[in-house]
């Protein structure tokens, strides 16, 4: 009575047998978390190449004002510029 029928229960090993419906859905659902994780990381990858793009842009803009302030400018430099070399005198 103190002792029990070993070959009632044998020993499968450190973990327990998985249920049977556990193993039937187990590998796709690992490879459904697998794919998941991936699209994640895509998503995420592309929120933040589109975060740099709009940043990128910004900075373009201003770089844009910046350069055409400088070419508006440029004829008036370059007419100051030949009147300095040239200057108008009463003769001319």
């Amino acid at each position: 009575m103190g002792r029990a029928n070993l070959t009632l229960y044998p020993v499968t090993g450190l973990m327990p047998a998985l249920l049977p419906g556990l193993t039937e859905w187990l590998p796709s659902g690992i490879i459904t978390a697998f794919f998941g994780l991936i699209w994640y990381e895509q998503k995420a990858g592309e929120a933040r190449l589109n975060k740099r793009m709009d940043e990128l842009k910004a900075d373009m803009k201003g770089d844009m004002k910046e350069l055409r302030e400088k070419v508006d400018a440029l004829p008036w430099k370059l007419m100051e510029a030949l009147r300095a070399a040239q200057p108008v005198t009463p003769e001319r």
